[in-house]
């Protein structure tokens, strides 16, 4: 009875487990998956992906409220409206690797999947990670892609919940054109709740910070990558060094700054600090769902605002108050 009961339970198990899509199915994985993830490794651990993933998912659900049916009744759907799954649940999948040779194996696959250019590999290898355009799952190496070998491995958990919540948040929106302010501003709040810091871009802050004149501009503290951001943010703020939401809005990873990074953060932090506020963060994924590009100007409609004035003003006032924290 004792065997019957296990082979049953294996069986089982990899039933359950095959229902989530093989996207790389020529390398064998070792599979584990949680109530929302499918943990997928190959000469790797699980964490941080075991230790941190269901924070991201229940800190994220909170506020995308619909991710529960989309995952638990497989109503997930891709930008062009194709399954993540066979059968329910859906589970967003995690795919962590230690070696460089093996991430060089996935970025190759999905280099010819999606056409993706030398300059999106490059950038890829550089961040030892990237996101499936199709919110079906990341990729992780957790060594120096140039080590085709195991072993060096570094702490990922900070762009593993960046990364993650920034994937579940186009997933909901079904889409794979959210507005960088979005998709960064989500990652980067969810980093916060999640381990109270914001760690990811700062490599290239460190290179930002060695420009004098630069650094003036931040002048009533530092964003590190090891501290809470909300204190230096204020601080600016308290001292007219602010952002516009139009320079938000606008805001582009290659000319990102600490300054513009900084109110990315406090921009979403806003936008879903009370329930009424998150209501309409919902109307905003839900817009995008449906096909709307997400704007300026549809922000500022979906919350009430009639003009960018207006809403920098109860924007500031937020960031200035002890509510921002």
């Amino acid at each position: 009875m004792t065997n019957l009961t296990t082979l049953l339970g294996t069986l089982l198990l990899a039933g359950h487990a095959g229902a989530q899509m093989q996207h790389f199915p020529d390398i064998k994985w070792k599979e584990r998956d949680t109530d929302h993830l499918m943990l997928r490794t190959n000469d790797t651990g699980t964490d941080p992906a075991k230790k941190n993933g269901e924070d991201v998912w229940e800190e994220s659900q909170e506020i995308l409220t619909g991710l529960e049916e989309d995952f638990t009744k497989n109503k997930f759907r891709t930008p062009s409206g194709a399954k993540g799954s066979d059968t329910e649940p859906f589970r967003f999948t995690i795919y962590l690797v230690g070696t460089g040779h093996d991430y060089d194996q996935l970025l190759e696959v999905d280099q010819k999947r999606y056409g993706w250019s030398d300059t999106t590999l490059r950038s890829c290898r550089i961040t030892r990670n990237y996101s499936d355009p199709l919110n079906r799952y990341i990729v992780l190496c957790k060594a120096d892609p140039e080590n085709t070998g195991g072993g060096g491995e570094t702490d990922m958990t900070s762009v593993f919940i960046h990364s993650a919540a920034s994937s579940l948040l186009q997933g909901r929106g079904r889409s794979s054109t959210l507005p960088f302010w979005m998709t960064a501003g989500f990652g980067y709040y969810i980093e916060h709740r999640v381990t109270r810091h914001c760690r990811v871009c700062y490599i290239d802050f460190q290179e930002y910070y060695k420009n004098a004149d630069q650094a003036e501009i931040i002048k009533g503290g530092v964003l590190g990558p090891e501290d809470p951001w909300p204190n230096p943010v204020q601080k600016m703020c308290k001292k007219d060094d602010r952002a516009s939401l139009e320079t938000v809005c606008n805001a582009e990873i290659i000319t990102l700054s600490p300054k513009t990074s900084g109110y990315i953060f406090a921009l979403t932090y806003f936008l879903v600090s009370t329930d009424e506020r998150q209501a309409n963060y919902r109307k905003l994924v839900g817009a995008a769902r449906d096909g709307k590009e997400i704007t300026k100007e549809l922000l500022l409609i979906t919350y009430g605002y009639e003009d960018d004035e207006g809403f920098e003003k109860d924007w500031y006032d937020f960031v200035e108050s002890s509510k921002f924290k």
